[in-house]
């Protein structure tokens, strides 16, 4: 029991600060095993956070009493940062906090969706002339298996909403936003290295180049004898 209670803890945990996993995650891996892709997307995370403080700043300055826009916290439970005004505490009593739009929903929005738009996109990608046939076949089934991953995650995402720590025009903004920013970015990351540079599942930079001919050059082979 006392496994099953530190995997439950764990998991609780992770699913809480899921943002902050994206990013670190995003950023050590792909800094560490020098997988661009990842790098980007932990860039991207960083200007989705951004975004979403812009918007959050713009409307409690809007609409500073609607409770839709501000709350006040009493609780750390939904709080994924651990600071209030950039001060390491955890907030007090009745003090107003933005939520939003949502930096949980924003932030696990851009990444699904990202991922998601990605899988779709590989997906559909024209194969190159004369791939072999278990290829294609063997990168389509890949990318639609991550494709549904990524739309299962998604689903987990929104089901943050039923936490009591959303609410539903946070949850809403968060992920239009998230989501927006995720399919723009990856269009932005498409156009700089012709799919390759978005691709977080590499399936583009395996695919063979695309051509005519039969034979494929090979390097250093020995001349021909006569």
């Amino acid at each position: 029991m006392n496994g099953i209670q530190r995997a439950r803890t764990f998991l609780l945990g992770a699913y809480h600060d899921l943002p902050n996993v994206l990013f670190i995650g995003s950023l050590l891996l792909g800094a560490l095993v020098g997988y661009l892709p990842l790098i980007f997307v932990a860039i991207g995370l960083i200007v989705n956070g951004a975004t979403i403080s812009a918007f959050q700043g713009l409307l409690r300055l809007l609409f500073p009493t609607w409770s839709q826009i501000v709350v006040p916290a009493n609780s750390v439970a939904c709080d994924i940062f651990g600071k209030i005004n950039g001060v390491l505490r955890p907030p007090l009593s009745g003090e107003l906090v933005a939520v939003a739009p949502s930096h949980w929903i924003g932030a696990a929005a851009f990444f699904a969706v990202f991922s998601v738009y990605n899988s779709a996109r590989v997906l559909g990608r024209d194969a190159a002339t004369n791939a072999p046939a278990d290829k294609v076949d063997n990168r389509r089934a890949f990318s639609l298996s991550t494709l549904v991953i990524g739309v299962v995650f998604l689903l987990l995402v929104f089901a943050r909403g039923f936490t009591g720590c959303e609410t539903w025009l946070g949850a809403s903004l968060g992920a239009l936003i998230g989501g927006g920013l995720a399919i723009i970015y990856w269009g932005i990351l498409d156009a700089c290295g012709a799919g390759t540079v978005p691709d977080i599942l590499q399936v583009v930079g395996s695919m063979a180049p695309g051509g005519a001919n039969s034979e494929v050059p090979v390097v250093c082979t020995a001349p021909p004898t006569t």
